[in-house]
């Protein structure tokens, strides 16, 4: 029955259970119609075993009437969400005598369905064969692109055939419906599954049928392994620590089929900063995922190093991040433009420094955070407006806005601007009901990837509940979540679960054909209504697009939501623009599927303890760097908990194996211990018990400035208006240095003889700025001499800053000749400074 729409696999025993009945009235069908029984209790669930009513309800009519413009419908709705009971079921109307199709309500509805969809990561692998029994046999096929001059021997698009630059670029995934393998696409895929992991860990099995299943990790983790191979050599290739940017054919795809038959050279393209940015990035969020499992820490320590490779890597070939390259790809090697632009470059500097700060807790990668999360998404665009293209940074920067050490400026700021997005494709469009099919997605939504981008809000409204925000909305948001979800699997205007060949699984009507090289229009594997075998089960295709340009009259004038057509021609038909599917869309539905999931048994295993707490360094007296061992768990660390005397918190939600502690105490004896905790709450068993004493408080000091520039001190400074007498604002005495910078500008003070440094010298001031402002701190033994190690510091807004540096994050200098507070940025900024001191 075409016009009662459900979950077409069914519904969680929790969730919001809404059928939406429809009249049609504009678009492909509008010449059909239906008259629903509208009257009380005319509306029933009924067993689908014996067809027993097992609840009735009354219809309730979508703004009075009124046709929904994006569908073309107009409609009703009916709540059976009272209904909980695990089992088989389907709606019927009781005037007109029709019924929906089956439906389940149970805790594992979708565990067949997360399986499937995950098991097109395993399609989509390269050289490897698809063999019985992990592939179904209707989907079997040789290893491909393994013979001379392919995968294992790719050469440079610049060189072809040139045995010299031959690489070993084999394994990871194909892109999409063509061949090639891209870095640069590859980071939003693997994130977003490696964020799904690490949101519900507890829904990925170690069975999915893919050849790891069984060895003990989820089969999630072992397919992103996969990629991440693959990803090591693109880094291994280079010998730089940057990434190659992507492998596949010259010309235009081949589309042979089966894809083992494809006899077509193989070219890669050479280092970009895009490329090595995205594979730090990935490399990063990885780390931090394996090296928190027992049997992974040493793979993950592996990774870490790799990310900080190409981080290192990345600083130079940038010049710091202010100089990007963006045309790598002349389109030479097809199909997709690898390319990505500075934003976005960006972007994945930010991801990566995010990670690399959870896994090390290195000061210069908060420093990097703070001092650019504002030029990001989705700040860059607005900061107003946290869109679901920009999923991946999002859920980094709440990550980050928990984590030991962070501002709490900036931590504010995240958490603040993320909790006033009701507005944004969440709840004010639910609460007033602007969708008929309770799923509401903008105009300017609905393009190429629109099922991702869906796929992506439905996320964004998770992100409320994940991250504690808005906290008494928490079940409006996962209602949004669910009915982004429903639609997906059926309760749209197409009737049409958006997942390739599901009948077996549970779907009445799902999409038949996609666009894709290997189950390309005319082969065995063409449709799963007319064609031998169909296209794999599980590939969610780019969904409705009315800004289709292919030759095909009838999609670009539907209704926005009926935009779709269900085939997989070639040019000039164009169907990619709607069946092609992406391991990027993939992984957005992979993640919320997984997101809104039961797990199947509860984890109980606690972490090992962490060992070998130690302080690694300290300074003046109040505070210190203390470092760790990491714990181990068979799901995976979330945190650690910092205690004094074994009771006593001091500090919550550590990440990574490192963190200061400030505000200690002089002359102080302390005893720490630490303790691992798990996504279920397990808690581990302390560390060894860590004893110390905080050093005496410093006294000797030399003053470069305080109510004027100090004696001895002269002003070599550079792109900044210095005002040594400025009255407000003020931190210590009466007057305070002001210094108007201009991009990149310097305050650099002289000394006459310059200061001698000991062990326990600081470079102390406190600072104030209106908005975050990255600074740059180093010193010179000589007034020409080079500077020794940077210090990056990030001043929070609006609030007077105590900026310590001890003189091992200064490259442990002998002698203070020139001392120079740099602008980290190219935003001309004014800060204020007072009491700028070297204590000895």
């Amino acid at each position: 029955m075409p016009y009662l729409k459900v979950d077409q696999f069914g519904y969680l025993g929790n969730m919001g259970k809404v059928a939406i009945v429809v009249d049609p009235q504009a678009g492909y069908n509008a010449a059909e119609s239906f008259t629903p029984g509208t009257g009380a209790n005319q509306y029933q669930v009924r067993r689908w075993a014996d067809d027993v009513p097992v609840l009735s309800g009354t219809l309730t009519p979508w703004k009075a009437g009124a046709t929904h413009a994006q569908s073309g419908d107009r409609g009703w709705h009916f709540d059976f969400s009272a209904l909980t009971t695990a089992g088989a079921y389907y709606v019927y109307d009781t005037v007109n005598k029709v019924g929906s199709g089956r439906f389940e309500i149970g805790p594992n509805v979708y565990d067949a369905v997360l399986k499937q969809a995950m098991r097109t990561y395993y399609y989509q692998r390269l050289n490897t064969p698809k063999a019985l029994p992990y592939a179904e046999a209707k989907w079997t096929d040789t290893a491909a692109f393994e013979g001379k001059n392919q995968d294992r021997y790719a050469t440079s698009r610049w060189a072809k055939g040139d045995a010299a630059t031959a690489r070993d670029l084999s394994g990871g995934w194909m892109d999409a419906g063509d061949t090639n393998k891209y870095t640069t696409f590859a980071q939003s895929a693997v994130l977003q599954l490696l964020d799904a992991y690490r949101l519900n860990p507890r829904v990925f099995g170690d069975n999915f049928g893919i050849p790891e299943s069984g060895n003990g990790l989820p089969d999630v983790l072992d397919e992103v392994k996969w990629e991440l191979e693959f990803l090591k050599r693109m880094q291994n290739a280079t010998g730089t620590g940057g990434l190659f940017l992507k492998v596949g054919v010259d010309g235009t795809a081949r589309d042979i089929t089966p894809l083992s038959l494809d006899t077509s050279p193989r070219y890669y393209l050479p280092e970009c900063t895009s490329s090595t940015l995205a594979g730090s990035a990935v490399f990063a969020a990885a780390s931090v995922v394996y090296k928190g499992i027992t049997s992974q820490a040493t793979y993950g320590a592996d990774l870490l190093a790799r990310a900080e490779a190409a981080w290192n890597r990345a600083k130079t070939t940038t010049a710091n991040f202010t100089t990007f390259q963006t045309q790598c790809d002349d389109l030479d090697i097809r199909a997709g433009d690898a390319d990505v632009d500075a934003g976005r470059q960006l972007d994945s500097a930010l991801i990566a420094a995010i990670s690399l700060y959870e896994a090390t807790g290195k000061a210069e990668y908060r420093s990097f955070v703070e001092g650019n999360y504002t030029r990001a998404e989705p700040y860059r665009t607005s900061a107003w407006w946290w869109s679901p293209y920009s999923s991946t940074n999002q859920v980094a920067l709440l990550r980050y806005a928990g984590l030991a050490g962070v501002s709490a400026t900036v931590a504010t700021d995240l958490r603040s601007k993320k909790s006033t997005q009701d507005s944004t494709l969440s709840l004010n469009d639910f609460n007033a009901g602007t969708d008929l099919y309770r799923a509401h997605i903008s105009d300017n939504e609905y393009q190429w990837g629109h099922n991702m981008v869906r796929a992506n809000a439905a996320n964004n409204n998770l992100d409320f509940i994940a991250f504690n925000l808005n906290t008494a909305n928490a079940a409006q948001y996962r209602h949004v979540a669910e009915q982004h979800l429903h639609w997906l699997h059926g309760a749209n205007p197409l009737g049409l679960v958006m997942l390739s060949n599901m009948g077996a699984y549970g779907a009445e009507s799902s999409v038949s054909e996609i666009y894709h090289a290997w189950f390309k229009d005319g082969s065995v594997w063409d449709s799963a209504r007319t064609s031998v075998n169909g296209p794999a089960p599980g590939y969610l295709p780019g969904g409705p697009n009315p800004n289709y340009s292919g030759s095909v009259a009838g999609i670009s004038n539907q209704p926005r939501q009926k935009a779709y057509k269900d085939w997989n021609s070639s040019w000039p038909e164009n169907s990619w623009e709607i069946s092609e599917p992406g391991i990027y869309y993939q992984a957005a539905y992979v993640q919320l599927l997984a997101r809104l999931m039961v797990a199947s048994a509860p984890d109980t295993t606690p972490p090992t303890a962490p060992t070998k707490l130690a302080v690694v360094s300290s300074s003046l007296g109040t505070s210190a760097i203390l470092g760790w061992s990491p714990s181990t768990d068979n799901v995976g660390v979330t945190g650690y908990d910092l205690y004094r005397g074994g009771t006593t918190l001091l500090a919550s939600n550590l990440r990574g194996t490192s963190t200061t502690l400030s505000n200690l105490a002089c002359a102080t004896s302390y005893a720490l211990t630490l303790r691992a905790r798990d996504a279920a709450g397990n808690t581990s068993a302390a560390s060894n018990t860590l004893a110390f004493t905080t050093a005496a408080c410093p006294t000797a000091s030399t003053l470069a400035y305080g109510d004027a520039l100090g004696a001895g001190w002269g002003d070599w400074s550079w792109g900044a208006v210095r005002d040594y007498a400025n009255a407000t604002p003020v931190k210590v005495g009466t007057r305070s240095l002001k210094v108007a910078y201009s991009g990149w500008g310097g305050l650099s003070l002289s000394h006459t003889t310059g200061v001698p440094l000991s062990a326990t010298s600081t470079l102390r001031f406190w600072a104030y700025s209106a908005v975050t402002t990255p600074l740059q701190i180093y010193v010179q033994t000589s007034d020409s001499s080079t500077g020794f190690t940077p210090r990056y510091v990030t001043l929070p807004a609006g609030v007077w800053t105590d900026v310590v540096v001890t003189r091992s994050q200064l490259g442990n200098p002998d002698l203070a000749k020139r001392v120079t507070i740099q602008l980290y940025s190219a935003t001309a900024t004014t800060v204020y400074l007072d009491d700028v001191r070297i204590t000895r």
